[in-house]
């Protein structure tokens, strides 16, 4: 009997063969277009291969398909990352956590974004409030941002003023 492509996908994934991956992952997503883990298994080849993009989109065909997987989820939170999209990141990693809240991959990631922010920001004042501890920086003028003043518009941060141009 001969394998699917989505198990071809998946055996050359676990052999490292992630080009070949790739092009099982694509024909399994082609011939069942509803299947979310084929989606999922493609992001992941595609991330291996640091095409976050592609990843990107995948994996939300995956969460359109299946929104209720939350490896899938935790699995779009790691492309983000990857994409410098930390924001959405954290959305992700917490929607894996709220449809299981026993899921330590996105418990681990959650905290590792937050020491991350943590290190980054230790010691800066927010360029409004120089009172307050900065939590991030505007991805527009690029200064930094408290907690009051932190705004994210499509997965990215930025400072009230800034937030209020893009819009």
């Amino acid at each position: 009997m001969s394998q699917t492509p989505l198990q071809m996908g998946l055996d050359c994934l676990k052999a490292g063969k992630v080009d070949e991956a790739i092009v099982h992952l694509e024909r399994a997503c082609e011939q069942a277009p509803n299947d979310y883990r084929a989606f999922n298994y493609l992001g992941v080849a595609y991330a291996q291969k640091k095409l976050y993009d592609r990843a990107i989109g995948a994996f939300n065909t995956a969460v359109r398909l299946r929104p209720d997987a939350p490896a899938v989820r935790y699995n779009l939170g790691l492309a983000y990352e990857a994409d410098g999209l930390v924001d959405r990141a954290r959305e992700e990693f917490e929607r894996a956590l709220e449809l299981n809240p026993g899921y330590e991959n996105a418990r681990q990631a959650l905290q590792r974004l937050e020491e991350e922010e943590r290190r980054q920001y230790e010691g800066q004042s927010c360029a409004r409030h120089t009172d307050e501890p900065a939590v991030g920086h505007c991805s527009f003028c690029h200064l930094p941002v408290c907690s009051e003043c932190r705004t994210v518009v499509g997965g990215r941060v930025y400072c009230k003023s800034c937030a209020a141009k893009i819009k």
